[in-house]
């Protein structure tokens, strides 16, 4: 079995795709930030006095930085409200040509693990996934803030008591995710075959819940920052993506081998 695996991991390329998947995420962040910028020149465009907020703290705060421009911030007010909506809708069509080029090339890498080439429905679920995953990862964020918020007005008995959801939740959602990602391209033909599944899952959560925890101690930012500079983020998220990645196409490895 260990044979298997190790054989299926080099002939999967595991290593090659985790690197060009981080590549491709870490593409579709720019074109989220420009989209995230679009939408809040909308928002500043039909609200008048919301312009005059961003205005003021705005104008405080380029008065601090670049005296000599004092006009800056009513520079950087008319391009938000006037190139609101086409940043929007070039930004949103970037993102998804950036999304479906990783969701593409995910496809690719499980179909080979699972032996199921990525069909019509995978190239469509391609193009929603950028969306579907944006508004999970917003439905998870409000779970967590709804979670913390709720267990702040229990009694202390209570709050001691629920207090672990906090940490079991996270590796609840990391592990439904990555069960839902094997399952939709490895298949489910019998209820039997969620048991490998299962487990390749579970292998994915333990590996990305200690590159989360791990990482951050292993490789602190203020040493990279020595040799990077201004790229030490660019670099840590990089290779957080990587290993992230690594992560699921390794639990795919798993789960398929067990499924033999």
């Amino acid at each position: 079995m260990l044979r298997r695996l190790l054989g299926l991991y080099a002939q999967a390329h595991v290593p090659f795709f985790a690197a060009a998947l981080a590549y491709y995420a870490l593409l579709s962040l720019m074109p989220l930030l420009f989209l995230l910028v679009g939408v809040f020149g909308l928002l500043l465009a039909g609200n008048g006095a919301l312009q005059g907020e961003f205005l003021e703290g705005v104008a405080a705060l380029t008065q601090s930085l670049f005296p000599a421009r004092p006009e800056l911030a009513e520079d950087l007010l008319r391009f938000l409200t006037r190139s609101a909506f086409p940043l929007t809708l070039a930004s949103g069509l970037l993102l998804l040509w950036s999304g479906s080029n990783f969701f593409a090339a995910l496809s690719y890498a499980l179909g080979l693990i699972f032996g199921r080439p990525p069909g019509l429905r995978h190239r469509l679920f391609g193009l929603l996934m950028p969306f579907l995953l944006g508004l999970g990862l917003i439905l998870l964020a409000l779970l967590g803030l709804g979670l913390g918020f709720f267990l702040r007005f229990l009694p202390s008995e209570w709050r001691g008591l629920l207090s672990p959801l906090e940490f079991f939740l996270p590796l609840f959602a990391a592990f439904s995710l990555f069960l839902l990602t094997y399952a939709f391209f490895g298949g489910l033909g019998r209820f039997r075959a969620l048991l490998p599944l299962s487990a390749g899952a579970g292998v994915a959560t333990l590996l990305f819940e200690g590159v989360r925890l791990g990482l951050p101690r292993l490789l602190p930012r203020s040493q990279y920052e020595l040799l990077y500079g201004p790229l030490a983020g660019f670099v840590l998220v990089l290779l957080g993506l990587y290993l992230v990645l690594w992560a699921l196409l390794l639990g795919a490895v798993v789960a398929r081998v067990l499924q033999e």
